[in-house]
């Protein structure tokens, strides 16, 4: 199953990060976390500043707080780096997409973007170069290319592939949505002409008729004289 690859994603694309629906889930899943984070840092405040100074106490203290506040922030931001992109008629970035919708993986240890088919894809671990492959979940397990050289299918991993394949679902979707949309309208036009052709058929069957009856009687009306 061949694909098309570019050193550059088209310039009608934008990464998963960027959509319109990933970034509406960004907006709404980091307001809580950083009001966690500017209670915590209010109340370490008020403690630090209603206790005697000990340096270590303190400097525990702003540990604890800088461990919370780092892993609040890469919780919100673990989607930033998801490695697929979707074009402007993907679902994720409209609401009415008006064509066909395109889904591209990076694959960073082939340093490429490549346009994935409408099949869903998985990983398989590649023993030669290390890490795993992404391939097409069909029959064959077409190969799409080498996708990460860790020995691990990290949680990042497993999420970015979660997203893939629903990003992919949702292409495949709204792409058979629009081929119906378009079999419909083709078929409503295909009728119009037809009524139309039959109409003026018709039309003109009626004026040859006409015609005959008119002719016919002063035809014979002049071969008499």
């Amino acid at each position: 199953m061949a694909s098309n690859s570019f050193k550059e994603p088209p310039s009608t694309t934008k990464v998963y990060f960027e959509t319109m629906i990933a970034r509406q889930l960004y907006l709404d899943n980091s307001k809580k976390p950083k009001l966690a984070i500017s209670a915590a840092l209010i109340i370490g405040s008020i403690f630090l500043l209603f206790t005697s100074f000990n340096l270590e106490k303190t400097a525990l203290l702003v540990m604890i707080f800088l461990t919370f506040s780092f892993s609040i922030l890469s919780f919100i931001n673990r989607d930033r780096n998801i490695p697929f992109a979707v074009n402007f008629n993907h679902p994720l970035m409209s609401d009415e997409p008006m064509g066909m919708a395109q889904v591209y993986v990076w694959l960073s240890e082939d340093n490429k973007w490549v346009l994935l088919q409408d099949s869903r894809v998985r990983l398989i671990e590649n023993v030669l170069l290390g890490g795993f492959d992404l391939v097409y979940d069909d029959e064959d397990y077409s190969r799409v290319g080498h996708f990460t050289t860790n020995r691990k299918i990290t949680a990042k991993i497993r999420r970015s592939m979660m997203l893939l394949n629903q990003a992919i679902v949702l292409a495949n979707l709204s792409n058979q949505e629009d081929a119906e949309k378009s079999s419909v309208a083709e078929d409503s036009e295909r009728r119009i002409r037809e009524k139309q052709e039959s109409e003026l058929l018709q039309r003109s069957w009626l004026e040859e008729e006409q015609e005959i009856e008119i002719e016919g009687p002063l035809a014979k009306f002049l071969s008499k004289e």
